[in-house]
């Protein structure tokens, strides 16, 4: 039987400084996709502000990836429909994925196949005004994608937004690169349709 686990821990936090073995945050253009719905809205997600920064991990194992993200997402609601909006929310996070587990044959407790464990928590005050999702905990196999939303924000008007900074990611347990990818969710309903439209950044690795 194989046991193991690679663990990957998500959480909020303001970034001051840089300390030895850091690298300054690479920052990467906005993005937005922009549809017309059947009911004649024109609807835009947007993904800005994204930065991602790679840091050496403190505890110097070569299995573990550290770094921080940042980013906002929006979403706006333009044009003239035939039926009026009824909800809106938008929504940003970021995907992240495991290559390889490399813990097989240590036994931390599990005794299943190789996985990876994420989990996620930060202060929902850091959000304001929006639903922040604390205490989040999924099951990566590696060579699988975990969609991991930071926040969603209902729409009260034609425009929202949402910004997350400081967001330390940590990945233990991983053989080769950990990729992470942002995205923002636009989605809207009316009497008698729900669209949903999503942009994407391009992968990084930390």
């Amino acid at each position: 039987m194989v046991t193991g686990v690679a663990a990957v821990a998500v959480a909020v936090g303001l970034v001051v400084g840089a300390g030895p073995g850091t690298a300054a945050p690479a920052t990467f253009p906005d993005h937005q996709v922009s549809k017309t719905t059947a009911d004649g809205w024109r609807v835009t997600a947007i993904k800005a502000d994204e930065k991602v920064r790679s840091v050496a991990p403190l505890n110097q194992s070569p299995w573990t990836r550290e770094g921080f993200l940042s980013l906002r997402g929006e979403g706006r609601i333009t044009g003239a429909g035939r039926t009026a909006v009824s909800a809106g929310t938008i929504t940003a996070g970021f995907q992240i994925g495991c290559n390889t587990d490399v813990t097989s044959g240590i036994t931390l407790g599990i005794t299943a196949g190789p996985t990876a464990q994420m989990s996620i928590s930060w202060p929902p005050a850091l959000i304001v005004g929006a639903q922040a999702n604390g205490n989040i905990s999924t099951t990566l196999k590696p060579g699988t994608i975990a969609n991991i939303p930071f926040g969603t924000k209902k729409l009260a008007g034609p425009s929202a937004g949402l910004t997350v900074d400081g967001v330390h990611v940590k990945v233990d347990g991983c053989l080769g690169p950990v990729a992470v990818r942002a995205y923002t969710t636009l989605a809207i309903s009316t009497p008698t349709n729900d669209n949903t439209i999503n942009v994407y950044g391009q992968p990084h690795y930390l």
